[in-house]
């Protein structure tokens, strides 16, 4: 997304009718390719900075602890499994959301996991 657009201009047409002329696409597209790379960099910024500081989630009984990366530190942070009000499962996003009975919401990505079939445990073991 990022040297397409520099190398071949085009513009966003409706028919015959241009929408868009080629450089401000080429802007566009510049920008959100750029915003693209920031988003994997930070992801596996956060991914070894979790590695290093040996970031796992416990179950321990009722006690849940998981890692938090805030401000490139890693914090640990807890809720009881009987906390639970409900579990969603968003498979396009791969992103699993507890919500807490005090409304709180708590996604665990599926990069925190080695598997989805890790991930499905986790799910089993909180809806007890």
């Amino acid at each position: 997304m990022i040297v397409f657009p520099l190398v071949h201009p085009f513009g966003i047409r409706i028919g015959a009718k241009q929408i868009l002329g080629p450089i401000p696409t080429t802007i566009l597209l510049i920008i959100a390719g750029l915003y693209l790379l920031y988003t994997a960099y930070r992801k596996i910024r956060n991914a070894r900075v979790l590695s290093a500081k040996g970031g796992v989630i416990v179950v321990d009984n009722d006690q849940v602890t998981y890692p938090v990366i805030r401000k490139g530190n890693v914090e640990k942070e807890a809720f009881a499994i009987s906390e639970v009000s409900s579990l969603d499962y968003d498979e396009e996003d791969g992103i699993l959301t507890v919500t807490l009975n005090n409304g709180r919401m708590i996604r665990f990505d599926l990069d925190f996991f080695d598997s989805l079939d890790q991930l499905k445990e986790f799910a089993a073991l909180l809806q007890k």
